[in-house]
């Protein structure tokens, strides 16, 4: 993290992505699912990938039930910024930057931002809610093509310009009216 040093409770929730970073990456979705808070009835999970987020134990195991559709992952989660929102009650925000290779692709990288609940459970932390929040297609397609090792800037600068279209050509007919009611 940069700037303030890191809370106790920082410190706490690091050590916990750490430990959950190790079980994800090994796969071993069970374990990963066992630093759940699963008396947690209303549990959910927002997975970039996926619309609509998912609600419930059913669809979050179903989630990671998933044997032999990875080749392999690597989450790493950095920049733990949290607060109490009661002494057993915490809310985080980090990043999270993963690589992956899913069967038959080639390995992708990328990056979110999370927010997530935590509830202390005798004495452990555990997850209760989740949710990636990737940036804005723009911003993140910049950010992307800035490490790009296959384009250059001029073939960079199309692809803004591509994604900029497809951003513009999504803007519902009534916005102009809208905003002249403004």
């Amino acid at each position: 993290m940069t700037g303030a040093p890191q809370t106790e409770l920082e410190r706490e929730l690091t050590g916990f992505l750490a430990r959950y970073a190790a079980a994800y990456n090994r796969q071993a979705y069970g374990e990963l699912l066992e630093m759940w808070d699963t008396s947690e009835p209303d549990v959910f999970y927002m997975a970039e990938e996926l619309d609509p987020p998912m609600y419930g134990w059913a669809a979050i195991r179903a989630y990671f039930d998933r044997p032999g559709s990875l080749d392999g992952i690597r989450n790493q989660y950095s920049e733990v910024r949290a607060r109490h929102l009661t002494p057993d009650l915490a809310l985080a925000t980090y990043k999270l930057r993963f690589d992956i290779a899913v069967k038959d692709m080639k390995p992708l990288s990328s990056f979110d931002r999370v927010v997530a609940v935590f509830r202390r459970c005798d004495g452990v932390w555990k997850l209760s809610a989740y949710a990636e929040a990737p940036q804005a297609p723009l911003t993140m397609v910049r950010k992307l093509a800035k490490n790009s090792r296959s384009l250059g800037p001029a073939e960079q600068k199309a692809l803004l310009k591509t994604v900029q279209g497809l951003l513009e050509d999504n803007v519902p007919a009534d916005f102009e009216q809208w905003l002249k009611g403004q």
